[in-house]
């Protein structure tokens, strides 16, 4: 019994030491992604050319894009017969994140906590979220932007860098859009806690010189520095 007792003391400590290590983490997380939301980097554009939506769900972002203009007609790379509903083509929107969540998760009702865990904590494969629909109506989950056409190209190269690709075409993953408007598409890079969808949403809004967050874990840092 008395050999007992230290070696209890020792573990609870050290379960201790390792509580305190992970709460330590998980505030130094939380301030640095405040930290990262308050200071903005780039400007609107002067050319007000092509107009976007950044759209989120409250936990995720995506980029809402004309689908054609003479910069880029998205037809001609996603394949329309993978959609089921045609019947709002004005706008293209795409998001990047991880592939597990997106897959497996259609709603809130349906995530499970090794999903959420392996999500965050854990470098996982990414798919690519696109969705046609009407253009998207300004409200307080979707921020309009307007851009020049020179600004648009360079969002048009890093979203499309994110698509793994075959023959030139995104690799469609079949059966599991969430609805009629919506497919899965293979993607470059991985998922981590500080490499999320928002980053990703983050990142091309900065390849394009969009006002936002200088890092950006969360929704509100791409929506934010938005509002002129």
């Amino acid at each position: 019994m008395e050999k007992v007792l230290p070696i209890a003391k020792k573990t609870l400590r050290a379960c201790l030491i390792a509580l305190e290590c992970f709460l330590g983490f998980i505030c130094f997380y939380i301030v640095f992604a405040l930290f990262g939301m308050i200071f903005s980097c780039g400007e609107f554009d002067a050319k007000e050319e092509v107009t976007l939506y950044i759209r989120s769900n409250g936990v995720h972002t995506d980029i809402c894009m004309p689908t054609s203009t003479n910069q880029k007609d998205w037809l001609e790379s996603i394949n329309l017969l993978a959609y089921e509903d045609q019947n709002h083509l004005e706008y293209i929107a795409i998001g990047w994140g991880d592939k597990g969540f997106f897959l497996d998760t259609p709603t809130w009702a349906e995530l499970k906590a090794s999903t959420a865990v392996k999500a965050v904590f854990l470098p996982s494969p990414t798919a690519m979220h696109v969705e046609f629909l009407a253009e998207p109506q300004v409200s307080g989950t979707i921020r309009e932007v307007k851009v020049s056409k020179r600004s648009y190209r360079k969002l048009i190269r890093f979203v499309e860098s994110s698509f793994l690709m075959k023959d030139n075409h995104p690799i469609l993953i079949p059966g599991h859009g969430y609805g009629l408007t919506d497919n899965f598409y293979e993607a470059h890079g991985n998922y981590h806690m500080f490499n999320t969808c928002n980053v990703w949403t983050n990142d091309a809004m900065k390849s394009a010189s969009i006002p936002t967050s200088i890092f950006s874990i969360f929704p509100e840092g791409n929506l934010m520095h938005l509002s002129k």
